[in-house]
């Protein structure tokens, strides 16, 4: 495990809202531009501006979201609207939520992680695009302005025992957004934060989300050289000793002129089975196939004219699915063997041909509406296969985690300035 410490964040002073709640953010890569502008009006100082600042007509090199997003900082530091923690600190972070109508609490906290490539275990390929994206941000603003996702395991559950016991105090905020409890708790005692970092040097830790945004942050070590450039905000949870739930993420996508009838094509490669609604295909994609029963490779489909189906890949193909932690992976499987020969689609990125979602309602209707003419549904990929994939160092496809609940942005901002 890469060496963490405490951090002076800056955040938002409780005190000048009356609802902090309309302060925070979903982490930048799941907003729709719906979300987007529904964030822009629910607070002049929502976290929104800073992280995923709109793009204005006439925007240059000397005004756009980047640097808009650095002046909104600057201003909200010199109005008061952040300021700075007083003293060093770790941030313990507790997430209460319903799964199946059963409830689930999950303790994390975040601290300021040195920055080690070789120490991080990464499962997940990145695109430029997104790299590209965060660079410019961070430059503009030089702020961690949300946190690496980070996974560990503990044993002893020591850890976990020290988090309880440091949100036992009252939480500087206490919010709840779209059915999710959040608390943010400010651990300064110096003998605690000790003991927390001394137990983390002996921890692997995988990053579970973020992977855009650890790349950059060593990009910008690079640029920036020693200092406060060295180390990044990070959030950290143990998982042998906290749920998480992992949805699967769908793909979209267009047909290529050459097909014909999507049934047809896609019955050569196995059994097709006609199903009534989506209800019935994410039933029967449910489960992780390391968690089923059943361990064949199935997936489901939906375009207008087809309607609802399963597809269960032939036992002659499926024997040809390398036996190893990634190309075994559901997703993999359906890239290869179904997404590339049937749609014809070899490149993610900067491909006008796919997309993703992990809401499958939101799959159905945008096929419906025209923009794309089929979704795919896959099970869930599940902890243990991208935990494998970490210690194994193999990279997994893009999109094939999506944890929930996720982590909010703007809880905490760590400045590299200082």
């Amino acid at each position: 495990m890469p060496e963490i410490r405490a951090f002076r964040a800056w955040r938002y002073d409780e005190r000048k809202t009356s609802d902090p709640a309309r302060l925070f953010a979903p982490p930048y890569d799941v907003i729709s531009k719906k979300q987007q502008k529904a964030l822009y009006s629910a607070d002049p100082h929502n976290v929104i501006r800073l992280e995923l600042g709109e793009e204005k007509p006439g925007d240059s090199a000397r005004d756009n979201k980047y640097v808009r997003a650095a002046r909104y900082l600057g201003q909200w530091k010199g109005a008061g609207v952040l300021t700075q923690e007083n003293a060093p600190s770790l941030y313990v972070y507790v997430q209460d939520y319903k799964e199946e109508g059963v409830k689930r609490t999950r303790h994390g906290f975040f601290a300021a992680m040195k920055i080690d490539e070789k120490a991080v275990k990464k499962h997940e390929n990145t695109l430029a695009g997104p790299k590209k994206d965060r660079l410019a941000l961070l430059k503009e603003t030089k702020t961690n302005l949300s946190p690496i996702f980070g996974l560990f395991e503990d044993s002893t559950s020591e850890i976990q025992k020290l988090l309880k016991e440091g949100a036992n105090s009252k939480p500087v905020y206490d919010v709840t957004v779209d059915g999710v409890r959040h608390r943010l708790y400010v651990e300064t005692d110096p003998k605690r934060i000790a003991r927390l970092a001394a137990l983390m040097k002996k921890k692997p830790m995988f990053i579970a989300d973020g992977h855009h945004r650890f790349e950059v942050a060593c990009q910008y070590k690079k640029l920036a050289g020693k200092g406060a450039a060295g180390w990044v905000m990070t959030y950290f949870a143990d998982c042998r000793n906290n749920p998480f739930t992992i949805w699967p993420t769908h793909r979209l996508v267009k047909f290529p002129t050459s097909m014909k009838d999507a049934p047809s094509a896609l019955s050569r490669l196995g059994d097709v089975e006609r199903v009534s609604k989506l209800d019935a295909v994410l039933e029967a994609l449910a489960e992780s196939r390391e968690e089923a029963r059943d361990k064949r490779y199935s997936f489901g489909f939906y375009s207008k004219k087809s309607g609802y189906l399963l597809l269960t890949l032939d036992d002659a193909l499926a024997q040809k699915v390398k036996r190893n932690p990634v190309d075994s992976l559901d997703v993999s499987v359906l890239h290869k063997f179904v997404i590339e020969p049937v749609f014809k689609i070899s490149k993610i990125e900067k491909s006008e041909a796919i997309d993703f979602t992990r809401d499958a309602r939101e799959a159905v209707a945008r096929v419906n509406a025209g923009e794309l003419d089929g979704a795919l549904f896959l099970r869930p990929t599940s902890l243990g296969e991208m935990i494998l994939a970490s210690k194994k160092g193999l990279k997994m496809p893009q999109k094939s985690t999506y944890f929930y609940p996720k982590l909010l942005s703007g809880l905490v901002f760590h400045s590299l300035e200082g």
